[in-house]
């Protein structure tokens, strides 16, 4: 799916006409939910609108393919999101970021074209609060706070990044999500949480001294790409931190540091990541039991791989499976039906 989004509001129109899906007007005119056709999936996208140049998106759904979209962002946006269950990555200008379970991105874009992609099969659960530059300067006392809120944005201006995971930020998101209030009171609400949330996130992230890019040199890059290429070979017993950075010729703080400002996450999780690609791959073409998908992802401990596959994918290997094994059914009662007519 291709998107070209001028203003903040055009994500939730423009998916709801690709997807050709059917959105409910709920009670107020500003709060819209895109149930997701059964052909692409399950869940819905519900988008509250605060008011022009500020909305809240949140989507509850499970994909049956892996959804692609390009994404052309022609406007200036800033956003800050959490994700509490699914798999997704981000492509832009050369550079990459994964969002995975209990991950809290930031980004501020413009005129650039983003392409993301959605992992099939798992539950997505991912809050937004998206709004034009204009309406965070806004709170801008007087014109040092003003400089300080656009050095602040500034920080991220062309990026995806992570911001440091708090419990107040994980219960703002909570609330948000599990709000129980109707009417004016429940947009009131959500609006006066969203502010909080970006207070807590500028906190956070004003506070995280490692936060500071670093300046990358083609050669740095370069090395970068080899070690991703060395995690993803050896991914059942990959090398420590201190043998890649042996073996490509970068101190271990830069390496560590390096890499996830380039990647989007660490080391350790591209390790978990490419272990679970490739446990889906053991599970459902292979067809092996879940001990023997475990021993050859890495790991010894069946119980260990579970856990990580339920943090990863939002489910356990037996969940995922029992599921593949109901589509199966259903696609070859299809099949039979659609021969016997």
């Amino acid at each position: 799916m291709t998107f070209h989004i001028t203003q903040v509001h055009d994500l939730f129109d423009q998916l709801a006409g690709l997807m050709d899906g059917s959105v409910r007007q709920q009670r107020h005119a500003w709060e819209q939910r895109l149930d997701i056709p059964s052909r692409i999936g399950t869940g819905s996208v519900t988008r509250t609108l605060i008011r022009p140049g500020m909305e809240i998106m949140y989507t509850d759904a499970v994909f049956e393919q892996n959804i692609r979209l390009h994404i052309q962002e022609a406007c200036q946006l800033f956003e800050i999101s959490y994700c509490l269950s699914g798999e997704i990555y981000s492509e832009w200008d050369g550079k990459r970021a994964y969002t995975g379970h209990e991950t809290g991105s930031v980004l501020f874009l413009e005129d650039v074209l983003v392409y993301e992609e959605k992992k099939a099969g798992i539950p997505h659960q991912l809050l937004e609060v998206r709004l034009t530059p204009s309406e965070l300067l806004h709170y801008a006392g007087d014109a040092a706070e003003r400089r300080q809120m656009e050095s602040w944005l500034s920080r991220h201006r062309g990026g995806i990044d992570r911001y440091p995971d708090t419990p107040a930020i994980r219960k703002c998101v909570s609330d948000m999500i599990h709000c129980t209030y109707k009417g004016a009171m429940k947009r009131l609400y959500l609006e006066s949480k969203a502010l909080e949330w970006i207070a807590l996130f500028g906190e956070a992230d004003c506070g995280d001294s490692s936060s500071g890019g670093i300046v990358l040199k083609k050669e740095d890059l370069e090395k970068l790409k080899q070690v991703e290429l060395l995690v993803e070979r050896h991914y059942e017993q990959p090398p420590t931190i201190r043998e890649l950075a042996r073996q490509v010729g970068m101190n271990e703080f830069k390496l560590k540091k390096a890499f996830r400002e380039w990647s989007g996450m660490t080391i350790f999780e591209l390790v978990r990541q490419k272990r679970m690609e490739k446990a889906l791959w053991y599970l459902e073409v292979e067809q092996l039991n879940i001990g023997e998908t475990a021993v050859s992802v890495g790991y010894s401990n069946a119980s260990n791989f579970t856990a990580n596959f339920r943090k990863h994918y939002g489910c356990n290997p037996s969940d995922y499976l029992q599921r593949i094994r109901r589509q199966e059914l259903a696609e070859r009662r299809m099949d039979s039906d659609r021969q016997r007519q």
